[in-house]
């Protein structure tokens, strides 16, 4: 596995305690106990705040670019993008983790006691849940982009699934201690990773599709909106893509990082370690989607598909690509190679006016065809291909076929 080198490097005055990225990558957000410093794209600081202090949890939101703050003083924070405080609560216990969907609509907090509550953007209390009804920390809680689905997962090795009016779609104990949660925008894919070296991924109905057991215990975990990879740190200099399916499809050596999150687009990686904080791309994986599609077409071509959809597809998730528009490629490569795999057969090149032209022509041969002579065996059989062939052109429906055959051989 070769080490990539990041793209910047930013080297605060202390450790990071928590990351977040936004969708697209262009800024991130740094805490740790002394504060709070959101990032631009080039790696330098827009703002500090440190006034927010013990900082366990940020997240941000990707459409408004508010963030959520977990603060270890028993408070809960939403930060504006310009490091303004636009609210804050005062929480029973310590806030533990933190999550903010795409609008900066519904904002979810897990305390160490165990308590999940949800707020509006104004913040408001829509509802609260003392999970297990114990005091074992909520050490991670996620809600889908679209603030239909929260996860959450506890010191007491369950995971738990609400929608957003506060009902319980499932609770599931797991092989260990929830360490972090993940889910995808919508709500259809969730993955939790454990103490015991465990990632599992599954979907909403609480069914397992597959699990991953490490031998060392990974240190974080995240996954795309659209769910088509995870990225897991395997190790604090080890990072592994894997995709919907369970299989190793990409990894590489990292600066030793302690914390890590991925863009929910798809195209970067932070990372952060006691050495200072990295920004990551993971288009050379991106671009092996790209030329896995190209290839998928380039077959279907060679079979003689259709494949006027996927190259449409292709071309759209190519510029997306260009653009830096990293989610918007994953949609529509996915597509491609959907569309590429269920192309269909090309029936004929010819329109249906040459079809008709060349229907009125074999009719005028089948009388023809017909009176062949019994003893002219080869001249036979060459009839018989070429009506065999002009039935898999498209040429000759399956009547006419049968009709034309069944004259020919004087049925």
């Amino acid at each position: 596995m070769r080490e990539l080198t990041p793209i910047w490097t930013f080297q605060g005055s202390a450790s990071p305690s928590s990351l977040s990225i936004s969708l697209d990558g262009k800024f991130a957000g740094v805490g740790h106990k002394k504060g709070l410093a959101l990032l631009n794209e080039s790696g330098r600081p827009v703002w500090n705040n440190s006034k927010i202090r013990r900082v366990r949890d940020i997240s941000v939101s990707t459409r408004t670019g508010l963030m959520s703050i977990a603060s270890g003083q028993k408070v809960l924070y939403l930060v504006n993008r310009d490091g303004k405080i636009r609210w804050h609560r005062e929480l029973p216990s310590t806030a533990v983790s933190t999550s903010i969907n795409s609008r900066g609509t519904v904002i979810a907090v897990g305390t160490a006691e165990g308590r999940l509550i949800i707020y509006d953007g104004k913040g408001k209390v829509k509802w609260e849940k003392h999970l297990s009804d114990s005091d074992f920390s909520i050490n991670s809680v996620d809600i889908s982009s679209d603030g239909q689905f929260i996860v959450a997962g506890t010191n007491y090795s369950r995971v738990y699934l609400y929608n957003i009016q506060g009902d319980i779609l499932w609770s599931k104990e797991t092989s260990g201690e929830v360490i972090q949660t993940c889910i995808s925008s919508n709500g259809d894919y969730v993955g939790y990773l454990t103490s015991d070296n465990t990632f599992t991924f599954g979907v909403k109905s609480s069914r397992i599709l597959w699990e991953e057991r490490f031998s060392v215990q990974p240190v974080w975990i995240d996954m795309t909106q659209t769910a088509d990879f995870i990225s897991i740190g395997e190790t604090s200099s080890k990072v592994t893509l894997f995709n919907k399916k369970g299989r190793k499809v990409w990894g590489f050596k990292s600066r030793l990082s302690t914390k890590g999150v991925m863009a929910s687009g798809g195209g970067y990686l932070f990372l952060g370690g006691t050495e200072g904080v990295y920004k990551y791309t993971l288009e050379p994986y991106l671009q092996r989607l790209l030329k896995h599609a190209h290839t998928r077409i380039k077959k279907a071509v060679s079979e003689n598909l259709d494949t006027t959809t996927a190259k449409k597809y292709f071309q759209k998730a190519k510029s997306y690509l260009d653009k830096k528009d990293h989610l918007n490629f994953l949609v529509n490569i996915q597509q491609a190679s959907r569309s590429a795999r269920e192309a269909r057969i090309i029936e004929s090149d010819t329109t249906s006016n040459e079809r008709r032209l060349e229907r009125n022509d074999m009719e005028k041969n089948q009388s023809n065809i017909a009176e062949i002579s019994d003893n002219n065996e080869d001249e036979m059989m060459s009839k018989l291909v070429q009506l065999a062939e002009m039935h898999e052109s498209g040429i000759l429906s399956e009547e006419e076929f049968l009709m034309a055959k069944s004259k020919l051989l004087r049925l």
